[in-house]
């Protein structure tokens, strides 16, 4: 099912390891699957109350970032749980683009060094 605000920015791929931990549950573990100008998606286990707020973590670079952010959407999806999350700032939105950057110039990095045996420096890959 797609929602009016699914539509309102240009999506940007993902699959980033992510913590989410509102105050009443415990933390779950899930996937970014989609990034966009004002939210994220993520796949978790548990659902979510649209409305809820959350603090989200991704722990893929050195320094992890915490941000926060409110449930819009939760649905169904593969035996667990879609979940959209709006943020609450342009630069906890402008971070986490920054963040994504990041862990996929890092995977590329490994990549590169697994199938070619190619130890990147962090601007080749940025580069290539």
């Amino acid at each position: 099912m797609m929602h009016n605000h699914e539509r309102a920015y240009i999506r940007h791929p993902a699959d980033i390891p992510l913590e989410v931990s509102p105050a009443s549950q415990t933390v779950c573990a899930g996937a970014i699957r989609n990034l966009s100008r004002g939210g994220l998606s993520f796949s978790c286990a548990v659902p979510y109350s649209p409305g809820q707020d959350v603090d989200l973590v991704i722990r893929c670079c050195p320094n992890p970032l915490e941000v926060r952010g409110q449930v819009v959407w939760c649905e169904p999806k593969d035996g667990g749980f879609e979940v959209g999350i709006a943020f609450y700032s342009p630069g906890d939105a402008y971070q986490v683009r920054m963040v994504e950057q990041i862990c996929q110039i890092e995977q590329y990095r490994r990549d590169m060094l697994a199938r070619e045996g190619r130890d990147l420096t962090i601007e080749q890959p940025a580069r290539e």
